[in-house]
């Protein structure tokens, strides 16, 4: 291998390790102050006031205090600094301070389980809220457990909060009654409806809607008798106590952690370093929807096109927890309505793009230009998975046909380096003739190579070209449900990650990157080098090793196979070679012979 082929090579891992640097660069977990005493005494009232209402609303007494509008600057559960000052106000007529909303039957805590095929959804009559939310095709972390995306069961989402500038009332804590609507052949819910009144007569109806095959859940808002003539009032929707964290590769999981919002064609994410100095955020515009995401699983809310202007996204670095809700402005007329489509599921790119919206966004495929290819690759792979139900193999097969594609510009590579190894002497000549003139070296050089048609870069091409697919296949096994989890053989369980076989001292310990660099020593080995250049056989392995030590075991089995095949190829062509060298002399003679006059 020439010393361009072996520089680009290089350049290329060192461009594979940046790659990871700054593309993927994992967010520094933010070292979050700690809260203040006065706050974290205002915390505690808070909850003896959810349980004081609670205890009334059990009992059919009004609650006038949980619902009603704080007394002094709170924060909810969430992180949300609300910055309410309401003592010495007086609210008219239908404010937020008129009483709190109590069960219309004033009946007792339920739990309602909805299943369908895809997930087992546990939502509760206290606030009418989603407590549980497990997803059956996904198992979460080493347990073999349902993937539940509610991370605190008793921090419910789903909530519903009206918030003025002077108030708020948090409905999370009244108890609802409800009502469903079952499947008469499966005897499955297929809608779900829950109805709070307070004593003014003011009411709030919240009504789900299930499909078996998706995971979309359909959410419309019936707010009644509440308005106000003095004061804007808004309706907070959305997902307060993050996602859970589900995978055993943490430290990639808390690179994910984010909640993500799409105004117009903006997108605005606010990972967990983003809110080291501002645990609140606001983004306004014309909101298509806001999530709150994992690096596998998503709760987005999308609103109806045009009817939100804002969105609060919240976090807690410390915590790893992150927020997100809508912003609904409530009609001035005492009726409000509107419906939204929550989906609550993985992130899955082909489900995502059919709800028309640009959630596929939130699948990593790279930058603009590269992300064409690695959808391709994507759909690829998972057709060939219908045929054949091993990752590992298809990606074997993958690697196959890239070589057979680039075989054209592999084979005129090998073709570039030999001849190039066959100019070496007379290059060398010109280097001890011209070495006190490097223009006319360099022109003698090019001269050279034009004289025999030897392209120096020729044997770089390959690699170069192969770049983008390899790229692409990096974002698809880093960012695409279908290969979480996807094992191949023996200790290879996870293609997503590296592939893991033992920890010590806290350092992991990889095999596939070890073969992978066997192979490319044999692969150097096999190919014409200047004996000058003979360290770098042994250097090339080891550098490539550490670029692709913590990678994801799928693009490493990708790179190895590629290698084994070239080592195929090259003993191929080399045989080839011996045969056509033994075989020209015998030519020669018989041409000598040919030319001769008979006698």
């Amino acid at each position: 291998m020439d010393r361009r082929t072996l520089l680009a090579l290089g350049l290329t891992g060192l461009a594979v390790m940046l790659f990871q640097v700054l593309y993927f660069a994992p967010t520094e977990r933010a070292a979050y102050e700690k809260k203040q005493k006065a706050i974290s005494a205002q915390q505690e009232l808070l909850g003896q006031r959810a349980a004081d209402s609670l205890r009334a609303a059990s009992s059919g007494v009004p609650d006038t205090t949980a619902l009603g509008v704080p007394s002094s600057t709170e924060i909810d559960i969430a992180g949300e600094s609300l910055g309410l000052e309401a003592q010495g106000q007086k609210p008219g007529a239908g404010t937020l301070a008129t009483g709190s909303f109590v069960n219309v039957n004033g009946g007792t805590i339920q739990d309602i389980t909805v299943a369908t095929n895809l997930y087992e959804a546990t939502f509760s009559s206290r606030g009418g809220t989603l407590t549980a939310m497990k997803l059956k095709r996904f198992a979460a972390g080493k347990n073999g457990e349902p993937v539940n995306l509610v991370r605190d069961p008793q921090k419910s989402e789903i909530g519903l909060i009206l918030k003025s500038p002077t108030g708020r009332r948090d409905s999370n804590t009244t108890i609802f009654s409800f009502s469903d609507s079952v499947d008469a052949k499966t005897s499955r819910i297929r809608k779900l409806t829950f109805l709070a009144v307070d004593s003014s007569g003011a009411s709030i109806k919240k009504t789900f809607s299930f499909r078996d095959d998706s995971y979309v859940v359909g959410l419309e808002i019936e707010l009644r008798g509440i308005s106000s003539q003095q004061e804007k009032l808004e309706c907070l929707v959305g997902w307060s106590g993050g996602l859970s964290l589900t995978e055993t590769n943490v430290k990639e999981e808390l690179r994910n952690l984010a909640t993500v919002s799409l105004l117009g064609t903006e997108m605005f994410r606010d990972d967990m370093g983003s809110f080291k100095k501002a645990a609140l955020k606001e983004h306004s515009g014309s909101v298509r929807w806001t999530a709150v995401r994992t690096r596998y699983f998503i709760a987005a809310f999308i609103p109806p096109e045009g009817s939100v202007s804002k969105v609060i996204s919240f976090g807690d670095p410390e915590k790893n927890l992150s927020g997100a809700r809508l912003a609904i402005p409530v009609s001035g007329s005492g009726v409000t309505q509107t419906a939204l489509t929550i989906y609550l599921g993985p992130i899955d790119l082909w489900k995502l793009k059919a709800l028309g919206v640009g959630l596929e966004r939130n699948v990593n495929m790279g930058w603009n230009w590269i992300r064409p290819v690695s959808q391709i690759i994507l759909w690829f792979l998972v057709q060939c998975h219908k045929m054949l139900p091993n990752y590992g193999l298809v990606i074997i097969i993958f690697s196959a046909l890239t070589k057979i594609l680039f075989w054209p510009l592999t084979r005129s590579s090998t073709k570039s380096m030999r001849e190039m190894q066959k100019l070496q002497p007379g290059i060398q000549k010109l280097r001890e003739k011209f070495k006190k003139d490097p223009q006319r070296l360099n022109k003698e050089v090019m001269g050279l190579y034009k004289k025999h048609k030897v392209n120096p870069v020729g044997g770089c091409l390959p690699l170069l070209l192969q770049m983008p697919v390899f790229i692409a296949l990096y974002n698809v096994l880093m960012s695409s449900i279908e290969m979480r989890k996807a094992s191949f053989v023996w200790w290879i369980n996870d293609l997503s990650s590296a592939d893991t076989v033992a920890v010590i001292s806290g350092f992991s310990i990889h095999v596939l990157p070890l073969i992978m660099g066997a192979s490319m020593f044999w692969q150097q080995k096999m190919t014409p080098t200047d004996p000058r250049q003979a360290a770098m056989t042994y250097f090339m392995p080891i550098l490539m090793i550490v670029f692709f030590y913590s990678l994801p075991s799928g693009l490493v089995l990708y790179w190895t196979a590629n290698n084994f095949m070239t080592i195929a190829q090259q003993y191929i062509s080399q045989r080839g070679e011996k045969r056509k060298q033994a075989l020209e002399p015998v030519v020669e003679e018989d041409e000598t012979r040919a030319s001769e006059p008979s006698s």
